[in-house]
């Protein structure tokens, strides 16, 4: 049998492969660089070798620097404290250098350990998103709440209960891997993690296949271990655009224990996701069996529900009991939603089995309602359900919605009152890969006599990809937001992305006028932050300044406080400009009619558009200002008057003021002038052995 000291190798391998991001910091070390794995991983004290394998002969072969540091610490003990501990010193090597503030202040460093738990837990949430997300980006975001939690002892409990709220599951081995931790005993866990998990969103895709010498994962075993569970949602990457089967995924149902298992620990739905390819149930019972599970005691309190790829084919909504002679009808798919009784949130993705009369059958108390790739929804029964049932509706979001336009807007502050969010997205997905049938199924947006109403308690209006519209009905529109600027006191938030196909001349006056009206009516004019907040000793500085009567502009603050002396009040105080960042949002920016941006980004004009622009605004200081008995159409017609007149009322509070016109054909590839540009040589141009490579602008032989 060897030695102990022979197996140094494959104990390090054993506990390399047992790590995972499911670990505890140890509570014996002040900086949590030890870090203590599975319950069956023990500390190995290595022996040293016996001294008839000591070599007095010089080697021979090259000896690289991390072998040499291997070698050298082999006698040392084996833990993953060591492991931590030159991962510290690695990514010391490469730390890029801190930056400091070289303004006035008091040295004070903020106590933010002392912050309480709940505060720095929500600090970490919101630094961390997203974190379920198959991205390298949500790898990243796993891995610093992993390192903030071992910064010091005050991070380690508001990290790990930040990330263990909700955890991420990226890899086929991380639901084993969540439930063997879950599985320990409580004493010799760091947390009590099995109450702190509140939320599973896990990819079916981590659900359908084995992970290496692993059976295929059993998701009910890891929710009997949640008693705290409140929101399930399983994934599937077909719910999210283009809404087809990009690639081939294996075929994953809900297991047949999952419901028992969720009544028989008592945990209390707040939200669930229904897809129709996992429910492995015939068409004639489905709704059936969906009425008795929304019956149970675990979705007794659901209150947001989403249901997937619901097709009209094999999960058809009966008739009502009314329009069947002498019998009741079977449960459908709305009346089993309707079973729910305190259901505020309901979404549908992909159904085709809304026709008719389906939104009829829904609940009327529900405040937030989203439909998106539904092919059979229009305006006609989206009006109907809202003269029922939108009194109660806070948020409507209609994305991808092949055959619904706009006509419902001109009803929609009369029939949703405490409307506070609309969201619309026109652009449209193919259903097949190899065809372009993306094009809308209606033959126009919004019509020229269709005015739209908006109601009073609109906090954030996102109308995308608007086409199929003409140049009156889009005037309508904008001049209905212009002239509800007085009712529309709580708008923070107006993005308006529309495509309009008319002649480039009248796109760019028209551009120019509602752009300039829209953020003369509701962008805020923030104004920038004090240079004097810097620090408290600098604010403390410039209040003192001020009550001696001294004037310390921002331009005659100095820089930096590099002594150790108090300032005097006639000293100049240093400052830090912050300038505002450039937005970079790809081509788009660059290329597109967006909106402009006067204070950054100048526009282009020609000299003879300079010299009439000039001589339009001598015209105008010369002559009295034009009476106000003008029309809002007359002056519409005109484009000069616009910029006389002054607005009805002005707003002013809006944050966010995104608007861009222009003839873009929305599709799901979107090309810019940028992916046109002349590229270097590709390289694959004749060559002939032998010539030489000064003389090849010669004809080809």
């Amino acid at each position: 049998m060897a030695p102990a000291g022979t197996k140094r190798r494959s104990v390090r391998q054993a506990a390399t492969r047992k790590r995972s991001v499911y670990v505890d910091p140890d509570t014996d070390d002040e900086d949590f660089d030890d870090v203590e794995g599975e319950e069956d991983f023990e500390p190995v004290e290595a022996q040293p070798p016996p001294q008839k394998r000591q070599r007095t002969v010089p080697r021979t072969r090259h000896i690289t620097r991390s072998k040499s540091v291997n070698r050298g610490k082999a006698g040392a003990k084996l833990t993953l404290k060591g492991v931590g501990k030159r991962r510290k010193w690695n990514t010391a090597l490469v730390a890029t250098p801190k930056k400091e503030y070289k303004g006035p202040t008091d040295g004070k460093i903020p106590a933010w350990t002392s912050l309480p738990l709940e505060i720095l837990r929500d600090i970490f949430i919101y630094a961390s998103q997203p974190l379920h997300e198959r991205s390298r980006a949500a790898v990243s975001n796993v891995d610093w709440l992993m390192k903030t939690a071992r910064v010091c002892r005050a991070f380690s409990h508001p990290a790990l209960e930040a990330y263990y709220l909700s955890p991420s599951l990226l890899t086929t081995i991380w639901p084993h891997h969540l439930l063997e931790l879950l599985r320990m005993p409580k004493e010799k866990r760091y947390l009590d993690y099995n109450v702190k998990t509140h939320a599973l969103h896990i990819d079916v895709r981590e659900l359908a296949y084995t992970a290496h010498n692993r059976p295929l994962f059993d998701l009910s075993t890891l929710v009997a271990e949640l008693p705290q569970l409140q929101h399930l949602e399983l994934v599937h990457p077909v719910d999210a655009p283009p809404f087809r089967p990009v690639f081939k995924v294996q075929p994953w149902h809900y297991p047949p224990t999952l419901f028992q298992t969720l009544q028989e620990v008592g945990q209390r739905l707040r939200s669930f996701r229904w897809n129709r390819d996992m429910i492995n149930v015939d068409s004639s019972d489905l709704y059936g069996f969906m009425a008795q599970t929304h019956l149970s005691k675990p979705f007794e309190y659901l209150e947001r529900l989403t249901v997937c790829r619901f097709n009209y084919t094999d999960s058809a909504e009966p008739a009502e009991p009314d329009e069947i002679a002498g019998g009741e009808a079977a449960p459908g798919l709305a009346t089993s939603i309707a079973i729910l009784p305190n259901l505020k949130d309901l979404t549908f993705i992909s159904c085709d089995v809304i026709t008719d009369k389906f939104l009829e059958r829904l609940p009327r108390s529900l405040h937030r309602l989203e439909l998106t790739n539904c092919l059979e929804i229009t305006s006609d029964m989206l009006q109907t359900y809202l003269a029922a049932g939108g009194s109660e509706l806070r948020e409507l979001v209609l994305n991808h919605n092949i055959s619904l336009n706009m006509a419902f807007l001109p009803g929609l502050k009369t029939v949703c009152p405490k409307l506070e969010v609309l969201k619309m997205d026109l652009r449209y997905y193919s259903e097949r890969m190899n065809s372009d049938d993306a094009a809308p199924l209606y033959d126009e947006l919004l019509t020229a006599d269709e005015i739209p109403t908006w109601p009073a308690t609109l906090r954030q209006l996102e109308l995308v990809h608007i086409q199929r519209c003409s140049a009156e009905a889009a005037q309508n529109l904008f001049r209905s937001l212009v002239d509800g600027a007085q009712e529309l006191s709580h708008l923070r938030t107006l993005i308006l992305h529309s495509h309009i196909n008319i002649p480039w001349r009248d796109r760019a006056g028209f551009r120019d006028q509602w752009i300039d009206r829209l953020r003369r009516v509701y962008l805020r004019d923030n104004k920038p932050p004090s240079p004097h907040m810097g620090s408290l000793r600098q604010y403390r500085l410039f209040k003192q300044a001020q009550a001696a009567g001294r004037d310390l502009p921002s331009s005659d603050i100095r820089a930096a406080d590099e002594s150790d002396e108090d300032f005097s009040i006639g000293r100049r105080m240093s400052h830090i400009q912050v300038s505002p960042a450039k937005a970079h949002d790809g081509d788009t920016d660059v290329y597109s009619d967006s909106s402009p941006d006067k204070r950054s980004r100048p526009m282009r004009r020609s000299r003879r558009v300079a010299e009439a622009s000039q001589v339009s605004a001598a015209s105008q200081s010369a002559s009295p200002p034009a009476a106000d008995s003008d029309s809002e159409a007359d002056r519409d017609d005109n484009s000069d008057d616009w910029r006389k007149q002054p607005e009805n009322h002005i707003q002013g509070l809006c944050n966010v003021i995104d608007v861009r016109i222009d003839n873009q054909r929305p599709r799901e590839n979107q090309f810019t002038e940028g992916d046109f540009l002349d590229s270097e040589a590709s390289g694959d141009e004749d060559w002939h052995e032998g010539a030489d490579g000064d003389d090849e602008e010669g004809y080809a032989l």
